[in-house]
């Protein structure tokens, strides 16, 4: 049995294009970061018999071969809350993508334990975290293939579920990213990101969740969102993409926000004014800033600039005031670079 995790992903700001006909084009450009926590899923091929029944003497010569049937696929999925989630559908479809594109073997079939860190529809990226969890361990299972087939599956996948558009793209080169093409990572979707190591503190309503469909598939917010993204786009996508954008990247997203009209909605609202109340009541509002993940009712709690960051018995004070308060939260970090973005920029350079 082989265990991998695969961070969520947060948006800060972000575009739509649905218009392309194929789900690998779709996508959105934008910007964001990954972060450790996602999903962890601990798997295990079994394989079934690839024999098939030989017909006995005396059988008659029209009947036909019994069909073969895919092995069975056992998953087992559990929230961050430790419930049981029973849809499992979206495991499924990648598994299936995978068999298609004969990845996997109708022979071999799966058994594996999925473990969700964070709590769904709140805008941190669970659905491609999980897909991009199921697709390393089928990788790493099988041999088969390059990692990236797996997350251009992942990616349409997601598209097909409605459940996110740049998610996966932004997740596949880790850090702090910048997505300048949308679609599925490696092509056409590309991407570029830095590393901050910084730690990142995320805060929810827990009575109120967004499904992404609810903004996407809505052509008021679908125009509201993109005109608001590609303005900020403009100004995010002149130069190189490095740590000294951070104070760029806090700017447009917070311009997002409000040209959007994300901050308008009540709930969100209140959330933001609750954390950013707390933050000045701790003397912390000069050196942390409050940005709202997208597409959820929550934030994320970051540090104004990557040469001040405060001490992470801070950020733990916060999540304990805000916790009292009745919100979810959740201590994390951006996560890395990914090893494959990092030997391209190596290169580039």
């Amino acid at each position: 049995m082989i265990e991998h995790r695969s961070g969520g992903h947060i948006t800060l700001l972000f575009s739509i294009d649905k218009t392309p006909r194929l789900p690998r084009s779709q996508g959105s450009l934008g910007a964001g970061f990954t972060i450790h926590h996602g999903v962890i899923i601990k798997a295990r091929l079994v394989q079934s018999d690839r024999s098939s029944p030989v017909p006995q003497a005396g059988s008659q010569p029209e009947a036909k071969a019994p069909q073969s049937k895919d092995a069975q696929i056992h998953l087992t999925i559990t929230d961050a809350s430790g419930r049981a989630v029973e849809d499992s559908n979206l495991y499924l479809d990648l598994i299936q993508g995978c068999r298609e594109a004969t990845l996997l073997r109708p022979h071999e079939g799966l058994e594996a334990e999925i473990s969700i860190e964070c709590p769904l529809s709140q805008g941190f990226g669970m659905s491609a975290a999980g897909l991009m969890a199921m697709g390393n361990v089928l990788h790493q299972l099988t041999g088969r293939g390059r990692l990236n087939q797996y997350y251009k599956i992942a990616h349409r996948i997601e598209r097909q579920h409605g459940a996110g558009l740049g998610d996966v793209l932004g997740a596949s080169v880790g850090g702090v990213e910048l997505r300048l093409q949308p679609g599925a990572p490696g092509w056409p979707g590309q991407a570029v990101s830095f590393a901050a190591d910084i730690p990142v503190l995320l805060v929810w309503d827990g009575g109120s969740a967004k499904h992404t469909s609810d903004y996407i598939d809505n052509p008021e917010w679908q125009h509201s969102i993109t005109q608001a993204g590609l303005s900020c786009m403009e100004t995010l996508r002149v130069g190189e993409w490095e740590p000294g954008r951070w104070k760029d990247l806090l700017q447009q997203s917070q311009q997002f926000a409000q040209q959007s009209g994300m901050m308008e909605e009540a709930v969100r609202a209140e959330l933001r004014r609750k954390v950013a109340t707390t933050l000045v009541e701790m003397g912390l509002q000069g050196r942390l800033a409050v940005r709202l993940c997208m597409l959820g009712t929550s934030v994320a709690v970051l540090p104004r600039t990557l040469e001040d960051v405060p001490e992470i018995e801070e950020y733990e004070r916060l999540a304990d005031l805000l916790q009292r308060a009745g919100r979810g939260v959740l201590l994390t970090g951006v996560a890395p670079i990914t090893t494959t973005h990092q030997k391209q920029r190596d290169q580039e350079d």
